[in-house]
């Protein structure tokens, strides 16, 4: 088609003028015309776009996003990605619409539907921590996070699926969940549910929670975003504990925009949790922070790598070739956005301590304080009937759930029974609690400042998800490349408390599954983390969609 430019000389000036004003006008019907709303992959700004325009609604994106789970949750592959849905959801939805319509939107996340990983509570919908013994817990108000999410106008969608008590990605209420890239593989755990359902388009954000790698393992297996904060940055107050001196809530996404700004809801200074408190005193001395909130949307920044210095951690090479390709095409990214690189090696004593028997000892330490935590914990239900100590929990677990069809894994037993001979009051605990991890902070510190280096940079996993072997599924894979490497998630693990670290999407294997690069930084560096994180993402934009999760019909909105 010639423009009116093109069209002018062969036109006289009053002709010229109204061909002109008639060609603009078509092509801006044109514009309008293929302008479109796409559920698959979409983003915060996209459905804002399209609620802003009148062609959607809160309301209709609930439905389009339970039309969804209806097909690959409740049917077809049965990811069991999601324990428990929230009925109300798409009445809350339009009452927000109805809201928007009178007043404008509260923000960003005004509409927005969201999982939460099952052992954040909810005063309305049950909070089980993926135990059956649970499965109809319903805790007596929000955890701080989730009052902040509904404050903001999300939409709580459902419960996602977790690994039992926040260990592995099988649960006694739903059973295995399943990778959307391969359903005989692995999601990591423990926020399993959580990466599948994000990966899935299933909702647009979740929560999950990390004790030692259950938001960034899962976010790496599914190729989607995951940031585990400093420890106190996201309260804890209605979080039911793995161990509260590791854990911590993390936002999990498809874009590092839609990360950052959740993660700019549900961080925030709140009295009920006392580390918080200190934390976000020191993030005050740091950034702008303002009523105890801090944006992390300002620190998007498409040059944050530059000038740069990454520390590559080259003791996690070696295990997969197809990884170790994917982590070097990352690394060069980076250095042509402007960063510069430096190879670390880990000192023998170093290895020792923090990948290999010795980081077993800490989570084996760590864990005795387990007991007292869920006792505290489960004396905030009401109900009688559920149980008040691990005691009490074990006799059910070997009464009730072990004759049924999903029974409780052997690692869930030994780490209730355990509890039951350890105490806080130990003096190998006051050990681990006074020496062992203020040493290895102090050492892994020592790491960046020995280097010099802004980040620690490496593959989250030196393998891909591997094949699924548990109670219900019993699969063989010879494709499967196991590495005898010490993971490098383990690095960012029990640890590493303290330590933020965030997963970007570095692309796929020959199979087909998805991985990602880790940036890892020092206590209180999460703007620096997210900078960084959005400088690699927007140049690469390695993030796919599951082939085998197909769009269905009406996910397309023309307008």
């Amino acid at each position: 088609m010639k423009t009116p430019r093109a069209l002018s000389k062969l036109l006289p000036d009053k002709t010229r003028l109204c061909c002109a004003a008639a060609l603009l006008c078509a092509a801006s019907t044109l514009d309008a015309a293929d302008k479109r709303f796409v559920l698959e992959e979409a983003t915060i700004a996209d459905i804002q776009s399209a609620m802003q325009s009148g062609a959607l609604s809160s309301e209709r994106l609930v439905q389009l996003y339970l039309a969804r789970i209806a097909v690959y949750e409740d049917g077809g592959p049965k990811l069991n990605a999601i324990l428990s849905l929230n009925p109300r959801a798409a009445e809350q939805a339009a009452a927000l619409d109805r809201e928007r319509a009178a007043k404008g939107p509260r923000g960003p996340l005004h509409g927005i539907p969201v999982l939460l990983k099952d052992n954040v509570d909810t005063f309305d919908l049950p909070t089980s921590n993926g135990s059956a013994i649970l499965r109809n817990a319903i805790p007596p108000d929000d955890a701080a996070i989730a009052k902040a999410l509904r404050e903001a106008g999300a939409v709580i969608l459902g419960k996602a699926a977790m690994g039992e008590f926040a260990g592995g990605s099988y649960n006694s209420v739903g059973g295995q969940t399943v990778n959307p890239y391969d359903f005989k593989r692995h999601t990591g755990g423990s926020s399993s549910g959580s990466g599948a359902a994000i990966a899935a388009n299933f909702a647009v954000l979740a929560v999950g929670t990390d004790t030692s790698t259950s938001v960034r393992g899962p976010a790496a297996y599914n190729g989607i975003v995951g940031l585990r904060p400093t420890t106190g940055l996201i309260s804890r107050d209605g979080i039911a504990p793995k161990n509260l001196n590791f854990d911590s809530a993390g936002p999990m996404a498809r874009s590092v925009t839609d990360m950052a700004q959740m993660l700019s809801t549900i961080a925030f200074k709140d009295a009920a949790d006392e580390l918080g408190l200190r934390v976000w005193d020191e993030m005050g001395k740091r950034y702008p922070v303002k009523s105890g909130h801090l944006d992390f949307t300002q620190y998007l920044d498409a040059g944050a790598l530059k000038g740069k210095k990454l520390g590559i951690v080259r003791d996690f090479f070696g295990g997969d070739p197809e990884i170790d390709a994917l982590a070097e095409q990352a690394i060069a990214q980076m250095r042509r956005l402007g960063a510069t690189t430096v190879d670390i090696r880990l000192d023998a004593s170093f290895v020792k301590h923090y990948l290999g028997g010795g980081n077993r000892d800490i989570r084996r330490l760590s864990d005795y304080r387990f007991r007292a935590d869920w006792e505290r914990y489960l004396a905030t239900f009401k109900d009688p009937k559920l149980p008040k100590t691990v005691a009490e929990m074990v006799r059910l677990y070997e009464t009730e759930v072990m004759k049924s069809p999903l029974p409780v894994e052997d690692s869930v037993m030994r780490l209730l029974k355990t509890s039951l001979t350890t105490s806080t009051d130990a003096p190998e605990y006051k050990i681990f609690l006074n020496e062992t991890m203020p040493k290895a902070t102090a050492d892994k510190l020592a790491v960046f400042e020995r280097y010099g280096v802004d980040a620690l940079v490496f593959p989250y996993f030196s393998s891909f998800a591997p094949p699924i072997k548990n109670p219900v599924y019993a699969i063989e894979d010879k494709a499967y490349v196991s590495s005898e490497l010490p993971q490098p998630a383990t690095l960012s693990g029990y640890s590493s408390v303290g330590f933020p670290s965030v997963v970007v999407p570095m692309g796929f294997g020959g199979l087909g599954l998805p991985m990602d690069i880790t940036i890892f930084g020092k206590p209180y560096d999460e703007p620096k983390l997210i900078g960084m994180a959005y400088a690699y993402e927007q140049a690469t934009h390695l993030r796919k969609p599951s082939p085998l999760m197909k769009p269905l019909s009406g996910e397309t909105i023309r307008y």
